[in-house]
């Protein structure tokens, strides 16, 4: 008797750079959390000089989802940057 496995989907892993609206204390803690909760996330981190780019490291994350969601939470989000990570 012989068992195929099936091959896990691998995707390339990617950065991901959404500009937030920054409106009050709380709003970046928020952004994380969002980003977080997303499929796929490895890892979250605030970047820029004012803190309202929400960088997100990550293996088959839908993109399109993520921002809708921050969008939702948050008010303004925008896609400034995809890039595969080496």
């Amino acid at each position: 008797m012989v068992f195929f496995k099936k091959k896990k989907k691998t995707f390339l892993q990617q950065k991901i750079v959404f500009r937030v609206q920054i409106c009050r204390c709380k709003c970046p803690r928020e952004a994380l959390v969002v980003a977080s909760k997303a499929k796929g996330v490895e890892s979250v981190e605030l970047e820029g000089q004012e803190k309202d780019l929400v960088a997100v490291v990550g293996d088959g994350i839908d993109i399109v989802d993520l921002a809708d969601r921050l969008r939702k939470k948050l008010g303004r989000a925008g896609i400034v940057r995809v890039s595969p990570l080496d």
